[in-house]
């Protein structure tokens, strides 16, 4: 082959690169790209599934129906995962390389409020805005950030109604125990306040260690307390194993209640009986009175959708999930791009009602339009017994 035809082949290849080039971005854009770490294994794995569960829904949901229309042109959705292994460390590493590497621009937030608490620094230096739809803890939002929204309330609303409805059974003397994890310290300290001003006396308040196999003793300090109301803060292991004890140390309080637990799938089955009459806030409940204006669903008709998919009922994470995304959906159509900047202005003005309740941010960025429920488990399924406006049935004490 001489000179001249190697130069035209080259010169061929060159021009087929150039097509490419030109061709590849813009069937790039065809695709909107979301980026998170989750706690699909580790101590936290039981709700990162969840998490996982109620983002897949959504893309499912929208990819179904042809995808987000934005400015006249539909575009598919996709979400890049990691696993953050339920630690903090490794999830700040795995966000740093889904905007550095992977390019990602819209994020959504991990799960558990100190993970997101460290990886909202990373996010907020970046400037690239953080949907949150699984962290709860205030101080999330107290530091000043403009790129960070949570969709849930936050953890200073988790226990009043809780502590409300001790103080309207007439129920005065209350305990609380709490892993010594953010999340659970912040809410029990909340219940502490709430107590006071409701004129429910404290008669005990401590803490455990994270990983703690026995809390017997505890619980046998509790007893000598007397409380007619217990109201403990940990994640799904823990609650399982404080049911099984509060039972065996012969604790009978007349409410039992937890910041997490009692919804979640596993903790019926796993402790039968000793889950009956076991109260939980809830973000969200099955006959919450809202209809969602970007899918048209009603809360029922979400959970029907997402059981025929998954084959559960879903507990309010997955929706919590999927109203991240409806965040970002609502505010791309607002924008009609995206401009990551625009896209986080167009965000802080949402004002949306989804099938998860209404959605609208404070100038922390947290979600002020919503309430939240309690549930107790009555007959192995839960079911909402306060406030009384969305209340499926009464709440029953212990005898």
């Amino acid at each position: 082959m001489n000179f001249s035809s190697r130069r035209r082949i080259i010169a061929a290849g060159l021009s087929i690169m150039l097509a490419l080039s030109t061709i590849m971005p813009a069937a790039a854009q065809d695709i909107i790209r979301f980026g998170t770490a989750l706690s699909l294994t580790g101590n936290l794995a039981t709700e990162g599934k969840l998490v996982r569960e109620g983002y897949d829904f959504f893309v499912k949901t929208v990819n179904e129906r042809g995808g987000i229309d934005v400015a006249g042109k539909k575009y598919k959705v996709e979400i890049v995962y990691y696993d953050d292994e339920s630690n903090v460390n490794t999830s700040v590493k795995l966000y740093e390389k889904l905007i550095s590497e992977d390019k990602v621009k819209f994020l959504l937030g991990p799960y558990g409020s100190g993970i997101t608490i460290a990886v909202s620094n990373l996010t907020e230096q970046h400037k690239l805005p953080l949907v949150i739809a699984h962290g709860a803890a205030s101080t999330i939002y107290n530091r000043g950030y403009k790129y960070i929204f949570g969709v849930l309330n936050s953890i200073d609303h988790y226990t009043y109604n809780m502590v409300k409805m001790a103080s309207e059974q007439k129920l005065t003397r209350l305990a609380l125990l709490n892993e010594n994890q953010l999340f659970a310290q912040l809410g029990i300290d909340g219940a502490a306040r709430q107590a006071k001003e409701l004129g429910v006396e404290v008669v005990y308040k401590e803490k455990y260690s994270s990983g703690t196999k026995d809390l017997s003793p505890e619980l046998e300090k509790m007893k000598a307390a007397r409380p007619d109301m217990i109201i403990a803060g940990g994640y799904t292991n823990d609650m399982i194993l404080l049911a099984r004890q509060i039972g065996q140390v012969g604790l009978k309080p007349k409410l039992l209640g937890y910041l997490l637990g009692p919804t979640l799938p596993g903790f019926v089955k796993s402790l039968g009986a000793e889950a009956e009459l076991t109260l939980e806030p809830v973000q969200w409940s099955i006959n919450v009175p809202y209809k969602d204006q970007i899918f048209g669903w009603t809360a029922r008709e979400y959970a029907d959708a997402f059981q025929k998919v998954y084959g559960h009922v879903p507990d309010y994470h997955p929706i919590q999930s999927t109203a991240a995304l409806q965040v970002y959906y609502n505010a791309f159509q607002k924008v009609g791009g995206f401009d990551p900047q625009k896209v986080r202005d167009a965000i802080a003005e949402t004002d949306i009602v989804t099938a998860y309740g209404p959605i609208r941010f404070n100038e922390k960025g947290q979600n002020i339009a919503k309430s939240m429920s309690v549930v107790q488990i009555q007959d192995g399924k839960p079911a909402v017994v306060y406030p009384a406006d969305v209340a499926e049935t009464k709440l029953k004490l212990n005898p």
